[in-house]
């Protein structure tokens, strides 16, 4: 993923938001076709393995992605993201030319991919994944039987992690004023989230370079 250096996450918050993980995109390549393969996965993450992590997470078993382990596997999470038109910018409805865009956040975690058919496995990442995002589910109060059924449909997969990169592209090559513009069209769209998000990251990266601009500006003045 190309990241430019004004949209790059810090690593750091790139690393901290695998532990936020809920439903990621699992993207492998086929060993005999050599096509890419996506499925959408509710993950459970456990930040004990390796450097990064893992992602444990399981798959239907006629989806046979879970046998792709040949190759690196991509675990790629989303953040928010809004259709920017720019009709927010006041240097726009100041007559400045700009074009619509796109705001988003988004972190890539690359790792190696292994699948678990173990029952003991599974049925611990179903306890692990249901604690996690339904704590009131009780699992041992359906049917023994039906569990068992279940754990033979599924197949466990795991992606251990081996690198994060992150890319948040908020309008941080924007004039503070547009950045501005921009959240308050989204606070607009009850898109609050997202703006608040802007006003955290861009507004600071942004008002830091107009400060170095001017500082420059005052420097050949002077």
């Amino acid at each position: 993923m190309y990241v430019p250096r004004h949209f790059r996450m810090e690593p750091a918050e790139a690393r901290a938001a695998l532990a936020q993980v809920r439903l990621a995109d699992l993207i492998t390549v086929d060993p005999e076709t050599s096509a890419p393969v996506l499925t959408p996965v509710p993950f459970v993450y456990d930040p004990s393995v390796g450097e990064y992590g893992a992602f444990l997470g399981h798959l239907a078993r006629p989806n046979t992605q879970w046998s792709h382990t040949a190759h690196p596997a991509l675990v790629v999470l989303r953040g928010g993201d809004a259709y920017v038109t720019p009709d927010w910018y006041p240097s726009y409805r100041g007559g400045k030319d700009s074009v619509p865009t796109w705001n988003y956040e988004v972190v890539q975690a690359t790792g190696s991919l292994t699948a678990h058919t173990d029952p003991a496995w599974l049925e611990a990442h179903l306890r692990a994944l249901t604690a996690h995002h339904d704590p009131d589910y009780d699992l041992d109060a359906q049917d023994r039987a039906g569990i068992e059924r279940m754990l033979r449909a599924i197949v466990g997969v795991q992606v251990v992690v081996t690198s994060v990169e992150g890319k948040s592209k908020l309008s941080q090559n924007r004039s503070v004023d547009d950045i501005h513009g921009v959240a308050e069209g989204l606070d607009g769209l009850g898109r609050m989230d997202l703006a608040e998000r802007m006003r955290t990251v861009s507004v600071p990266y942004a008002s830091d370079r107009e400060s170095a601009v001017q500082a420059a500006r005052d420097g050949v003045r002077a």
